[in-house]
Parts: structure tokens; sequence; C-alpha cells
């Protein structure tokens, strides 16, 4: 089973789950804990590979493969570890502006508030909850990130 409070770490992982860690490394950490997942594949050149975890059926984490290389971690709703500044899935988008004072709105990447610290939000607009805490190798913020050379 998944551990489902532990901390969110921008730039290194969350538990078990490390970024730039291998494709192989990510499953055989899966399948030593007995966690339940999907895998998919997208269309992109390269191609991307998409394992979603499940905790009771609940869809709480999506881990993004690009080139064997774990590169991105979407944290979502049922996931209740913090990033070290307190920020939490369900909290208010008002009260993480609060505390990280660097949040930018991107209305160019999906809506999402992004922080200078590694981390991106996503969140509810009726309600203004958060629903979603991305976090990612350091190279997704870099312009030449789709060459993959990282």
């Amino acid at each position: 089973m998944v551990d489902l409070t532990t901390s969110i770490l921008p730039y290194k992982g969350t538990g078990i789950f490390e970024l730039d860690a291998t494709h192989d490394e990510i499953k055989s950490r899966l399948e030593s804990h007995q966690i339940q997942y999907d895998e998919t594949s997208t269309s992109n050149v390269p191609p991307w590979t998409l394992i979603d975890i499940f905790a009771e059926k609940i869809d709480v984490m999506r881990l993004a493969f690009a080139k064997n290389r774990l590169f991105e971690i979407c944290l979502k709703e049922g996931f209740k570890g913090r990033l070290p500044n307190g920020i939490r899935i369900g909290m208010h988008i008002d009260e993480a502006i609060n505390i990280d004072k660097n949040l930018t709105y991107n209305d160019d990447n999906d809506e999402l508030f992004e922080s200078p610290e590694g981390y991106w939000l996503d969140y509810y607009r009726a309600d203004g909850k958060i629903f979603e805490i991305i976090i990612f190798i350091p190279a997704l913020e870099r312009d030449d990130f789709f060459e993959y050379k990282w």
C-alpha cells in the first residue's frame, strides 16, 4: 500500500518515489510494496509512460516518465502529505498564496499556480480548493526540456 502521508519534496520526490529514478526502479518499488497501479503510454515523441497509483480505488498519484526517467509526480485528492511550507491538497488557494508569496498564476500552463520552489498547484475554480500538487525535476522548467537532454 502507498503511504499517503509522506512529505512532498519539490525536485526530489515523495516517499518511495524519487524524481529522476528509472522506470524499472519505480516498478520494482511498486511491486515490492504491493501497490496497485495502471500503466499507459502517450503518443508524445518520445512516448511518455504514465503510472496511475490507487488507494482504495481512488486515483491518488500519477508518475510521468520520459526516456525511462521519472520527471514529474502529480499528487491528487486523497493524498495527505504536505509540502515543506505546509501547503496541502484540500487547502484554499488563497491560503497557499499567503504561505508562498512567490506563487504566480500562469494561464498558459493549464491555469496553474507556479512556485519557484519547484511545484505547481491546480485548484477548483468554483470553490478555490487545491486538488493537485505537481512536483518535477528542475529540467522541466527549462526551455529545452522537450529536447530531452537532461
